[in-house]
C-alpha cells in the first residue's frame, strides 16, 4: 500500500511517499503536462513506468480517477496550509504575508501537478468539479476572512475582500506559468518576494 507523509505545514512530501498507486499518480502527472490529458492514454503510463496496464485498473477504475486524484492532493494541500496560517494567533497583515507564501510555495513545489490541476481539471465530470469547487470555495473564504480581519483592524485597504483576495492569490498562483525550478532564486525566495510585493507594494 502507499504511504503518504505530510509535514507540519500539510505538504505532500513525495520523496517519502512510495508505492504503486503514488508512482501511477506521479508519472501520470508528468505525462498529462508533457502530452495533455486527452493525449495520454493508459497505455502511456504503463509504458513508462513499466508494468502491464491492467495493473492500472488494480488502483485505478479509469484515466479521470487518476486526474481526480492529482487535482484532490492539490486542493488538501493548498487548504491544510491556508488553515493552519488562519489558526495562528499572528495580525491579519502577518497571516495574510503567510498565506501568500504558503500559498506560492504549494504552487511553485508541485509544479508538474499545478499545471495539471489549472490546465485539466476541466475535464473532470460535472460531480468531481463541484466537490473541488466546494472546497475551494472555502479556501477563498478562510483567505476573505483574514483580510475582512485586516480591514477591521486598520491595516489593509477598505476595499471588497472577494476582489483583493482574487487579486492576491491569482497573482500568487500565476507564478506557476513563469517560474524557472532552474534558475537563480529558489522557491522560499520566490514566494517571500511575492508576498512582499504583494502587500507592500512595488513603491519604496
Amino acid at each position: 500500500m502507499a504511504t503518504t507523509t505530510k509535514t507540519a505545514a500539510g505538504k505532500v512530501d513525495k520523496r517519502k511517499r512510495t508505492g504503486r498507486k503514488a508512482q501511477i499518480i506521479d508519472v501520470s502527472t508528468e505525462l498529462f503536462r508533457e502530452k495533455g490529458y486527452h493525449a495520454t492514454s493508459l497505455d502511456d503510463i504503463a509504458d513508462r513506468i513499466g508494468f502491464t496496464k491492467p495493473a492500472i485498473y488494480y488502483y485505478f477504475k479509469s484515466k479521470e480517477d487518476i486526474l481526480f486524484a492529482i487535482v484532490d492532493e492539490i486542493v488538501d494541500s493548498g487548504l491544510e496550509r491556508m488553515e493552519a496560517v488562519a489558526a495562528t494567533d499572528l495580525s491579519p497583515t502577518e497571516k495574510m504575508h503567510d498565506l501568500l507564501v504558503e500559498n506560492t510555495r504549494v504552487i511553485l513545489e508541485n509544479l508538474d501537478a499545478n499545471s495539471v490541476f489549472y490546465n485539466e481539471r476541466g475535464l473532470l465530470s460535472a460531480e468531481r468539479e463541484e466537490a473541488i469547487r466546494d472546497r475551494e470555495r472555502e479556501y477563498t473564504r478562510v483567505a476573505r476572512q483574514i483580510y475582512i480581519d485586516g480591514v477591521e483592524a486598520g491595516e489593509f485597504t477598505d476595499v471588497d475582500p472577494a476582489v483583493a483576495t482574487a487579486t492576491l492569490l491569482g497573482a500568487s498562483i500565476w507564478a506557476h506559468r513563469w517560474f524557472d525550478p532552474n534558475g537563480s532564486m529558489t522557491t522560499d525566495e520566490v514566494a517571500e518576494q511575492i508576498a512582499t510585493l504583494l502587500l507592500e507594494g512595488y513603491r519604496s
